[in-house]
């Protein structure tokens, strides 16, 4: 008895807790949400297929609902169901489909934004290498000049010293002659001149 009159209370008090189902209107119709538990109340709203209400109770032949604003009206009970309605089912399964597809073509912006941007570092850095290379090539062809320079400057150096040390050489050998012709007339003479007597 007790679990009964514990069961009797959490349906009365709480219904939108134990009942908290929602209902869907079957088929391709309009339901008329009416004040009482019969035909002859009062029609308070109007439910569409695919319209979604919350269940509150039942009296009867009908439900007692929960609409959306909050309001409570009675339907029957065969024009609803709790299956949302096939139309409901592809319109939501359509926004979700319509939803991926707008984060997929973000995606793909993205990724052609990215793709973009590494071609043109690839393009700058292709670029550059070319331009190190190029410039590694002109300074190695200065460098070879140089060395070029270096070496002509060198050997001029060189044959420059070779004449030098020629011409100190025939122009002692020259001396030489001079000064000894020149010591041996003074002899003949009988000059001295000091270190050639």
């Amino acid at each position: 008895m007790r679990r009964f009159v514990v069961g009797f209370c959490a349906v009365v008090l709480f219904p939108a807790v134990t009942l908290a189902k929602s209902l869907y209107v079957n088929s391709y119709r309009e339901v008329p949400v009416r004040t009482s538990p019969d035909s002859e109340g009062n029609v308070m709203a109007s439910l569409k297929t695919g319209d979604e209400v919350s269940l509150a109770g039942a009296a009867g032949g009908y439900y007692l609902v929960i609409l959306p604003n909050g309001s409570r009206g009675y339907v029957p009970k065969g024009t609803m169901t709790e299956q949302e309605p096939a139309e409901a089912r592809l319109q939501r399964l359509d926004q979700k489909t319509q939803q991926q597809i707008k984060e997929l073509l973000a995606k793909a912006e993205e990724q052609e934004r990215q793709l973009t941007a590494l071609r043109q570092e690839r393009s700058q850095s292709e670029n550059a290498r070319k331009q190190a290379e190029t410039q590694v090539q002109e300074q190695t062809k200065r460098v070879t000049e140089l060395q070029a320079r270096q070496d002509a400057v060198m050997r001029e150096t060189n044959f420059r010293w070779f004449l030098g040390g020629v011409v100190v050489a025939f122009a002692g050998v020259i001396l030489g002659l001079i000064w000894g012709s020149i010591g041996r007339k003074s002899r003949r003479n009988g000059v001295s001149f000091g270190r050639f007597s």
